[in-house]
């Protein structure tokens, strides 16, 4: 890759910036994303207000799957062109892939597309403004994602006669497979789990079924459902962190870790991961190797009991009662219990 880079670069020299940028767009477009990421790196060297470069840069690391590096180039693209229509969306869509629709409600807010718009009503949905959102999902044009809201809508406000009927409507549209699992997801959403459980087994959906047996507490199921997941594709992460996470719950530390390891590696944004790793060593009894995995959960993550609990354990069998006393003072302030948690992938 080093050698790659060097020779990108002296190849470029020769090249103008206006060429230079072409070419990583080119490269973009071709899904070459390690050229391109160096090519807009070396045009922001030269020009580091290069508004193209900036954004595409961002739509780079989006594709990449690492949301944290997409949001702060789009962040310091918007402080060149704050209100740039694409960028507002990139970045809103950004903050979706870590769940965090607070943060894109508001940009979406300040567009007017009618995607813009859709998506404005899913975060109002998803922050608790649910008669809001309901009465804005209700006048957008139809559409299979707009029936999927609209049920979930009603489902969240116990309307099940109208989250059933707007279901109907998704199933006319959908291949039945995609149907279910979309049924699958208002009901899940809803946290009305034995409703998912029925929907997603129908879909045949093996992750989405272990998911939701860990919600209804069917951990032996939900891990033989998670490992069907993992069988069809290895490679999954949210199979891997949901297995590694349940593994963690179930005191069986050593074979979470590398499930955990490779979610990490793919996803360092994740918390939650962190903290699962975290907890496994203290099962394991190294709370040495224990406390920076729960220090990077607790910086990432401030609201959550059970990360300073876990980590208020670690600097107490290191030895370091001052700042175990406050890290177990922060868990009484959050009101919460340490065991009173669920595996969610943020």
């Amino acid at each position: 890759m080093v050698l790659m880079t060097c020779l990108a670069l002296l190849l470029w020299q020769g090249q103008t910036t206006p060429q230079l940028f072409d070419s990583a767009v080119r490269a973009l477009q071709a899904n070459r994303l390690a050229e391109a990421e160096t090519a807009f790196r070396e045009v922001l060297r030269r020009e580091p207000d290069n508004l193209g470069a900036l954004g595409n840069l961002g739509v780079l690391y989006s594709r990449q799957n690492k949301p944290t590096l997409a949001i702060d180039t789009y962040q310091r693209a918007l402080r060149l062109a704050p209100a740039e229509p694409g960028l507002l969306l990139n970045l809103g869509l950004a903050y979706l892939k870590l769940d965090n629709h607070a943060a894109a409600k508001p940009l979406f807010a300040r567009l007017s597309s009618p995607q813009a718009r859709e998506l404005h009503a899913i975060c109002q949905l998803q922050t608790g403004e649910v008669a809001a959102a309901t009465a804005a999902l209700e006048q957008l044009p139809p559409s299979p994602a707009v029936y999927h809201f609209l049920s979930l809508a009603y489902a969240k406000q116990q309307d099940l006669p109208r989250a059933e009927a707007t279901l109907a409507k998704l199933y006319a549209a959908l291949p039945p497979a995609q149907a279910q699992y979309l049924e699958g997801r208002v009901w899940y959403d809803a946290a009305l789990f034995d409703k998912a459980l029925a929907a997603f087994e129908k879909s045949g959906n093996a992750l989405e079924v272990g998911k939701t047996l860990v919600s209804l507490r069917r951990n032996p199921e939900a891990a033989a459902a998670l490992r069907r997941a993992l069988a069809e594709n290895p490679n999954d992460v949210e199979a891997q962190y949901f297995l590694g996470a349940l593994l963690v719950q179930q005191n069986e530390p050593k074979p979470a870790i590398p499930l955990l390891t490779s979610v990490a590696e793919s996803r360092p944004d994740l918390w939650g991961t962190h903290y699962y790793l975290g907890k496994a060593q203290m099962l394991l009894g190294n709370a040495k190797a224990a406390l920076p995995l729960l220090d990077t959960a607790a910086q990432r993550a401030p609201g959550e009991a059970p990360v300073h609990y876990q980590r208020a354990r670690a600097l107490q069998s290191l030895g370091r009662a001052a700042e175990a006393k406050q890290a177990f003072a922060r868990v009484a302030q959050l009101q919460r219990q340490a065991n009173a948690e669920s595996i969610v992938m943020k």
